[in-house]
């Protein structure tokens, strides 16, 4: 609304473009990041105005969120502060940029989780239950664009369980008895556990009509998500899959 934003609007545009290629070139220099990311925070309210830099941003942000190479310290604070832009963005940006939020980071963690064995215990898994923790936080913002992405990604998950149990073939039993199915699985049983609890702290809270009733619509994938994991327990009666079964009842 200001008369001089038109001056202004291509300064900011080209700052946006550098802070954007900076962060796609800083490689692994983990303080620069988070220094850029933390200082980005200011000025994610004005992307609104440039869609074209918010996508290409929103790509960066789960790149770095999702890195797989480093587990240290110093690249957690990066994973934090990435999380954390791309959170805001979800918040920001208008309609229908949230679906592009939710579908990217649920791909990311999908694709993150085939490293997710029993040998990464120390190094993969922390990061894992991060990345799921984050997501949970994602899921939670908008039920009724959650229910759509939560619908979709359960559905293709008894896709594969169904083809399992259909076929029998160790190609299609490797695709559901395998670490990346499992953390999928526990990944969607969070979201829907904590969309349960904040149901609960709204109505104790009296919230409104409207957002119950978007809740009630991922209430309603309890049901499909209860029957793959009996379903999974089911598929290989043997002693060898018990830890898994375990996995399953937890």
């Amino acid at each position: 609304k200001s008369p001089h934003f038109a001056a202004l609007r291509p300064l900011i545009e080209s700052f946006l473009k550098s802070t954007l290629h900076l962060l796609d070139e800083a490689g692994k220099e983990a303080k620069l990041l988070q220094f850029t990311l933390q200082a980005l925070a200011k000025y994610v309210p004005y992307l609104t105005v440039y869609p074209r830099i918010v996508k290409p941003l929103l790509k960066t942000s789960i790149k770095l969120w999702s890195a797989p190479l480093d587990t240290s310290e110093e690249y957690n604070a990066v994973r934090l502060q990435a999380f954390l832009r791309i959170r805001q963005l979800a918040i920001t940006q208008p309609y229908p940029f949230i679906e592009d939020v939710l579908k990217l980071s649920y791909l990311s963690y999908a694709k993150r989780s085939k490293f997710g064995t029993a040998s990464g215990v120390s190094s993969v898994l922390p990061t894992l239950t991060f990345m799921g923790n984050c997501i949970v936080e994602l899921y939670s913002l908008d039920y009724a664009s959650s229910y759509q992405h939560t619908f979709v990604y359960v559905r293709q998950l008894a896709l594969h369980l169904r083809s399992a149990l259909m076929k029998q073939t160790p190609e299609t039993r490797g695709a559901v008895l395998c670490w990346q199915y499992v953390h999928c699985l526990k990944l969607w049983v969070a979201v829907l556990c904590a969309c349960a609890g904040n149901i609960a702290m709204d109505g104790k809270l009296g919230g409104g009509a409207g957002k119950d009733d978007e809740a009630a619509m991922m209430r309603s994938l309890v049901y499909p998500v209860t029957e793959i994991i009996l379903g999974v327990v089911r598929l290989v009666p043997v002693a060898r899959f018990v830890p898994l079964r375990l996995h399953c009842v937890r």
